[in-house]
């Protein structure tokens, strides 16, 4: 690959609720990393802080409608990243609905991966972006990774779990997130297609797009 220093470019990766976002995002860091700097951004972290509501109330709180994420800030840091400057990592931890800053910056790299739901919805995001991949994967199994996501991650009941995928999942990704296929330069299916093949085809489309 080429270590050339370039201007830093951004990566979209997007797609459904438990479509395999993360894991295709951290597959393709750790491809790029070895010859070639690569940040990685999470949209999740990017969810406004709710540490001061009544967690009880937070269970019917719509997290998957754009209006529940820091879109300024997150088009902020990527405009700041954009221009050569460092901004400073946050973390969302889901379980308190409150914001972290570990203290470690993310750089101007030469590959800045962002990923999540909205990652190709916002069409401030897509001007400022290199490269789109969207990950299509039928609901049903979408559904299942999320039941065992949110059981082993976030410490919620089945029955809530359930709840909320009908009642915000499924119509906010129907209203917001399905749609945004079409800004895509990559579609790969996690529903067909094990990761191993995703990545494989995610990395010839990049290797292609910047020469790799």
């Amino acid at each position: 690959m080429n270590n050339q220093k370039t201007e830093p470019k951004i990566i979209l990766v997007g797609g459904g609720s438990c479509s395999g976002k993360s894991t295709l995002a951290k597959n393709i860091f750790r491809e790029l990393s070895p010859s070639t700097f690569v940040e990685r951004i999470s949209i999740d972290d990017y969810y406004k802080d709710l540490a001061d509501r009544d967690s009880v109330l937070l269970n019917d709180y719509n997290f998957d409608s754009p209006e529940a994420i820091d879109s300024n800030l997150l088009f902020t840091h990527m405009q700041t990243l954009l221009a050569g400057k460092h901004v400073k990592r946050q973390h969302y931890d889901f379980k308190t609905h409150s914001i972290s800053y570990p203290g470690t910056d993310v750089n101007p790299a030469t590959f800045i991966i962002v990923e999540g739901i909205f990652a190709l919805y916002y069409k401030e995001l897509r001007k400022m972006a290199a490269a789109s991949i969207f990950l299509e994967s039928p609901a049903d199994i979408r559904l299942i990774k999320r039941i065992k996501r949110d059981r082993a991650e976030r410490g919620l009941d089945v029955d809530l779990i359930i709840r909320q995928y009908c009642e915000t999942v499924r119509p906010m990704h129907e209203l917001y997130v399905a749609s945004s296929i079409k800004y895509a330069d990559l579609i790969v299916d996690s529903g067909k297609f094990d990761e191993v093949t995703n990545l494989k085809k995610a990395m010839h489309f990049l290797s292609g797009k910047f020469n790799l």
